[in-house]
């Protein structure tokens, strides 16, 4: 739902895989070991599947936490991915992940004690839900209108409070992805809103400072999810990047 706009957009002139990540949106809940090494293995499951004959490669456009799982692969594997482009990427800054073992602590309490069920139900409230929303959206008014109810939809499905408990906990966070940015050699963009709530674009520029491979672009009026708020402008930005020699 977050990408479906860009990914149309982007299907008129190439061939495009759009996918949910078990645990969310459309994808099922089940009781798995939810965090970095799950994700980064239905990564690479994904990209072997989509490879068409001769290929050896995939572009990729990631949002917000799934960018450190691309970018820890990408760092390890150059040669399996072409250009990337993350849009509102997370794994540095303020929001950085922690290789400690508190995540792993908090998450077992939440689940053990049933605090986590109770949190995440008053958590997936269609009131809680346009308020977090309406955080990450410059404007508002912006919303799609779908969109409130797609998020809540999703919040209803069996066992759906399991992989954002792990989130919540910070289970699902890379400690190795502000280092895999340093070590990327793919041709990469950050995209950023001039409103970010939930990423932190001021410690980005150290990271594209130091790395020669990293570009960084600003989508003006516009929080989080830029390519929800401003579409023209944002997938005009990826499709110049993707198009680059």
């Amino acid at each position: 739902m977050e990408l479906a706009p860009l990914a149309l957009r982007l299907a008129q002139s190439r061939r495009v895989v759009l996918v949910d990540w078990l645990g969310f949106g459309t994808s099922d809940r089940p009781d798995a070991a939810y965090g970095p090494t799950l994700y980064e293995e239905q990564l690479d499951l994904m990209r072997a599947a989509v490879l068409q004959p001769g290929e050896t490669s995939v572009d990729v456009v990631a949002l917000s936490l799934p960018a450190q799982y691309v970018v820890v692969a990408a760092a390890d594997h150059p040669e399996r991915f072409g250009r990337i482009v993350l849009i509102s990427p997370t794994g540095f800054g303020r929001f950085k992940g922690s290789a400690g073992p508190t995540p792993a602590r908090l998450y077992r309490v939440l689940r053990v004690t049933g605090i986590g069920r109770l949190v995440f139900a008053v958590l997936a409230r269609r009131r809680v839900i346009r308020w977090f929303l309406g955080q990450i959206f410059a404007d508002p008014g912006q919303m799609p209108p779908e969109y409130a109810s797609y998020c809540w939809r999703t919040c209803q499905q069996p066992g759906a409070f399991r992989a954002p408990l792990a989130f919540v906990a910070g289970m699902l966070n890379d400690s190795r992805a502000e280092g895999a940015y340093q070590r990327l050699a793919n041709p990469t963009l950050l995209v950023f809103g001039d409103h970010p709530h939930f990423t932190d674009p001021a410690a980005s520029e150290a990271l594209v400072a130091a790395n020669q491979h990293l570009r960084r672009v600003t989508i003006e009026h516009a929080g989080d999810l830029p390519q929800l708020e401003q579409p023209d402008e944002t997938a005009a930005v990826v499709e110049a990047f993707l198009r680059a020699d």
